[in-house]
């Protein structure tokens, strides 16, 4: 009996969470079975019913998405209702149009609808979060568009090009050129850049910021892309605005066409002379008059001193023993044994240590011995020995002084 009655006292607790649960929001989603094409709107429907009535229209989902391009259509949300478990739900549904912008399964994140309704049992406000059912849209490219890059696939697309300046300039001169495109079926996102990168030193190209447009009709989106590039000639020459090809998938026909512009050539006159003004004349003036004053001094003052300088270092270098050991030296090299003696006679008479030279004499009476024999028992001239011993006559770097007797023995 004690059971049954605890049973009792919360019975109607039960029933009443029961009944609580069974009059929540119901929140539904339809989404497209079949797979969408790329760029081409997918129709999503968020349908939210509740048992009574919303006191304020329910909170829904973006949906926005990477890749994904959310439009709502005009009057995107409008009143249900529906019969469930034989009672009449009201509500509210919201259609979205997806346009998918690249290939393969799209899978939204959770998402959620903030729904407001009136309790059953009080009448009071109620505001609950439902989360939705997964969304999953399938994007695909139609046969024969698969090569495209960029993917444009539409039901028309065309070109057009306006040209503002002329096309013979000057140096300065501008020329403005306008490109537009217009697309239909789908979004003018779709369009790629439009204006050639033409990189020129002759021609200075300043673009501005592309601009969009779409419009809807009765479901089906169209739009435009405008880019406009301002040139300004810079040296003469002539060149040419690039020719712009673009291919595009067309759903009506199922066949690639190209949407294209022609050049646009160019003749460019380089830059006029212009002749300097005073300001720049009198500024050379002064320079000219400067280096001409600088050459004058340079030859009455400092020409003189540099060239008795010159005469003195020469002077000195030819009285040095210095002198007398490169003689020597370019003597044996060209083995010419007279001047060879003469030169090894004036280094005797400069340096500090003749005696230095034995080794040298001893080369030397040996080659003139071989020279000036009748037979040729003395073997060749040795002229390399002679070269490695004129090393010990180079005695320059010493002071006759140090070869003095001291002062004090």
């Amino acid at each position: 009996m004690r059971y049954l009655a605890v049973f009792i006292l919360f019975l109607p607790l039960t029933v009443s969470a029961q009944d609580s649960s069974a009059y929540q929001p119901r929140v539904s989603v339809d989404v497209p079975n079949e797979a969408v094409i790329v760029g081409q709107p997918a129709i999503v429907r968020i349908k939210v019913l509740v048992p009574t009535f919303m006191p304020q229209p329910p909170t829904f989902p973006s949906l926005e998405q990477q890749n994904i391009l959310v439009r709502l259509p005009e009057r995107a949300s409008g009143p249900v209702s529906e019969t469930v478990d034989g009672e009449t739900w009201s509500g509210v549904q919201r259609s979205y149009r997806l346009y998918p912008l690249a290939p393969g399964p799209v899978a939204f994140e959770a998402q959620e609808v903030v729904v407001t309704f009136a309790d059953p049992q009080s009448n009071e406000p109620v505001q609950v979060s439902v989360t939705l059912p997964p969304i999953q849209l399938n994007a695909e490219i139609p046969d024969g568009a698969q090569g495209l890059d960029p993917l444009i696939i539409a039901t028309g697309f065309s070109l057009d090009q306006k040209l503002d300046g002329p096309t013979d300039m000057q140096a300065g001169d501008s020329i403005t050129r306008l490109i537009s495109a217009q697309i239909s079926g789908t979004t003018a996102l779709t369009i790629p850049a439009l204006t050639p990168q033409d990189q020129s030193p002759l021609l200075r190209a300043y673009p501005k910021e592309p601009r969009f447009s779409e419009t809807e009709d009765r479901g089906v989106l169209s739009g435009q892309r405008v880019e406009e590039t301002v040139y300004i000639a810079q040296d003469g020459g002539d060149i040419q605005l690039s020719a712009v090809s673009i291919d595009w998938f067309n759903l009506d026909t199922g066949q690639i066409e190209t949407a294209s512009l022609t050049p646009t050539q160019l003749t460019l006159a380089p830059p006029k002379r212009q002749l300097p003004d005073a300001r720049a004349v009198l500024k050379s003036a002064l320079y000219l008059t400067v280096v001409v004053c600088a050459l004058w001094a340079f030859g009455r003052f400092l020409r003189p001193r540099y060239e008795t300088w010159k005469i003195e270092r020469q002077r000195k270098y030819l009285a040095s023993e210095k002198y007398a050991v490169d003689s020597l030296r370019a003597a044996l090299q060209s083995r010419n044994l007279p001047a060879v003696y003469q030169a090894l006679d004036l280094w005797k008479s400069r340096s500090a240590h003749p005696e230095r030279s034995l080794d040298l004499e001893r080369n030397l009476m040996q080659i003139g011995a071989v020279r000036y024999s009748s037979t040729t028992t003395n073997g060749p001239e040795d002229w390399d020995a002679a070269m490695q011993n004129l090393n010990a006559l180079n005695s320059s770097k010493e002071r006759k002084s140090e070869s003095l007797p001291p002062l004090n023995p």
